[in-house]
């Protein structure tokens, strides 16, 4: 389950954020083999305030194998000319026996990024300052990406910033694709959405040596399907949406 939660993140990342709650369900599957999670995702929005929670965890064989791991990741902050302005990000890690919390305040005076790391399983709780600063954390950069996609062109590639994505510089590549690439990409992923890109998290996720995520768009504004390539001997694993409800 490790670090699959940045592929359920681009599952949830377009819906419409000018509701007052958004509650998504996804499935993570790892080719036709077996079944690895599930994820519940939801947007609170109170006035200018917003508070964006994923939590996944695994279920069956998996639960087991990777005792009863679970991930939750929060963002919490302000809506600022309808852009998501983080001042709080926070990752927990946690299976029956460890939990690891750790806190991101984001410092925009000083262009900081202040990091508090705790762990039960060695009983510590350190404080250092982040080695680069970014205005997003990964689920902010996710629903402001919305805005950003529409002046996107086809075959050109766009490097963003964000806390909580690769360990260095928090890079994150999208790939908008070319007329020819995207006829693959509409035989690969296998839907009629007309909005399709790749992007590339640029760290490995098991085998998959740079994170290759395919995302299909609907007309709704928001991910259908999504497929990480190159995984291990039995195929790509593939995150697809169960439920949503949208209350405004």
């Amino acid at each position: 389950m490790k670090k699959l939660i940045l592929l359920l993140l681009f599952l949830f990342f377009t819906l419409e954020i000018f509701a007052k709650q958004i509650e998504a369900k996804y499935s993570i599957s790892y080719g036709n083999l077996l079944n690895l999670g599930i994820a519940t995702s939801t947007l609170e929005i109170n006035n200018d305030n917003y508070k964006i929670k994923m939590e996944a965890k695994t279920t069956g064989m998996t639960k087991f194998l990777t005792n009863n791991r679970m991930e939750i990741y929060e963002s919490h902050g302000k809506i600022i000319d309808n852009q998501f302005v983080p001042n709080k990000f926070i990752k927990t890690k946690k299976t029956n026996d460890k939990k690891r919390v750790r806190t991101y305040i984001f410092d925009y005076e000083n262009k900081k990024v202040l990091l508090n790391d705790k762990r039960s399983d060695k009983n510590s709780d350190k404080k250092s300052i982040l080695n680069y600063f970014a205005k997003n954390d990964i689920l902010s950069l996710f629903f402001n990406l919305k805005n950003k996609i529409k002046a996107f062109e086809n075959g050109e590639k766009y490097s963003l910033k964000a806390v909580g994505a690769n360990k260095t510089k928090g890079i994150i590549d999208i790939l908008m694709p070319t007329k020819e690439s995207l006829k693959n990409l509409n035989e690969i992923l296998k839907t009629e959405d007309k909005l399709k890109f790749t992007v590339f998290i640029n760290q490995k996720i098991f085998q998959s040596k740079k994170g290759e995520l395919l995302i299909s768009l609907n007309k709704e504004g928001f991910c259908s399907y999504a497929i990480l390539k190159d995984v291990l001997f039995f195929g790509d694993i593939v995150g697809e949406i169960l439920e949503l409800k949208i209350k405004n």
